[in-house]
């Protein structure tokens, strides 16, 4: 995982414990900033950092609410990123998508 110091604080994407500007740390594109002491951890969870609807239900996840992940494409030589929000709680998530095919 890539070393760098962080320009701006935010939560560890493993422990969830903020990070402080200044401090070192792991980051990836797919994972996002960690603590170098939770670089072995698996991620938790990467929050959001604006409002936008959930990917299945299309409910509105607030600001640090919902889970953000990002898939990266390239063709021809253009690379594409695709960030995605998705509920927190998935039983409300999937009664939501139920209710709304009845």
């Amino acid at each position: 995982m890539p070393m760098l110091v962080a320009r701006r604080g935010g939560p560890c994407a493993a422990c969830g414990l903020p990070i402080l500007e200044g401090e070192r740390i792991g980051y990836t594109l797919k994972t996002g900033a960690r603590h170098l002491a939770c670089e072995d951890r698996a991620p938790g969870l990467r929050r959001n950092r604006h409002a936008a609807r959930c990917a299945l239900c299309g409910f509105l996840v607030r600001k640090g609410r919902g889970r953000l992940d990002v898939t990266e494409t390239c063709e021809d030589g253009a690379f594409t990123r695709v960030w995605r929000v998705s509920c927190v709680d998935v039983a409300a998530c999937v009664a939501r998508v139920g209710g709304a095919s009845e």
